[in-house]
């Protein structure tokens, strides 16, 4: 039902609205998509993922200072975490408000959260990234913890740091392969939408639907579907009707004539 209602939103979602207004945010997208396959944060990114990944940085750090006063695993975790939360959020958001196109963009911004996050995770045990810890500066330190070399240290799966970061990037991969994929269909839709009529056609729809229409000499025609309904008892215009009496009368006096 839910599925069925959505599949109805987005019907009326794209009608009206041309493809082409929408194929640079694509292109866009899928160039941001691309470059987020090679995501490596030692290496400089593209400005706008940059821009995104700064404010990531900013919540990742806010999130271990917001659960400070949880058990130390959690808010080790809470960094990475709530960028994951995050980028669902923004995802949910998009579809609960109906802005479906911008699907693709949370789902790219979900994408890079998941870059982040399994980077960082399956560096674990090599702890080759450099980290910044806005906590540790604040509290004077000079050296950072390495989240998940803590976390998966306590849980005792620091040998599987390779393989649980990797399993968050595929994640990712799959969700903005899906954003991309979308916003690509909805152009279709948009491409192959049937326009609305207006008001004005509408109404001119139901003036023919209701008029009593008598056609000229046969040749009137119709909207295909619209043509008036013939009454049982009326007989059909006949153009090879018998000639006038008078005519008929005065051709054959003529014939005697002659």
């Amino acid at each position: 039902m839910a599925f069925a209602d959505t599949k109805k939103q987005i019907d009326e979602y794209v009608q009206g609205k041309k493809w082409f207004y929408y194929l640079p945010v694509w292109l866009f997208g899928l160039y941001i998509f691309v470059a987020l396959l090679g995501y490596d944060p030692n290496h400089q990114m593209p400005f706008f993922i940059q821009i995104a990944q700064s404010f990531d940085f900013m919540l990742h750090e806010m999130a271990h200072i917001v659960t400070a006063f949880l058990p130390p695993i959690l808010c080790a975790a809470s960094g990475s975490f709530s960028e994951l939360l995050l980028g669902t959020l923004l995802i949910f958001t998009a579809f609960k408000t109906k802005g479906y196109f911008s699907v693709m963009i949370c789902s790219l911004w979900f994408m890079l959260a998941c870059q982040s996050a399994g980077v960082y995770m399956a560096d674990a045990r090599a702890m080759k990234l450099s980290l910044v810890s806005l906590g540790a500066a604040l509290s004077g330190s000079d050296t950072a913890t390495h989240d998940w070399h803590f976390v998966f240290g306590k849980l005792h799966i620091l040998g599987m740091d390779v393989l649980i970061g990797d399993t968050i990037r595929v994640i990712g991969i799959i969700v903005g392969l899906a954003g991309i994929l979308f916003a690509a269909w909805l152009m279709y839709k948009m491409a192959a939408a049937v326009p609305e009529k207006t008001p004005e056609e509408q109404k001119q729809i139901e003036e023919i639907k209701k008029a009593n229409i008598t056609p000229i000499d046969g040749f009137t025609s119709y909207p295909i579907g619209l043509e008036p309904k013939q009454d049982a008892n009326t007989k059909p215009h006949n153009t090879d009707s018998k000639e006038n009496p008078k005519n008929q009368s005065s051709n054959t006096s003529k014939n005697k004539l002659q």
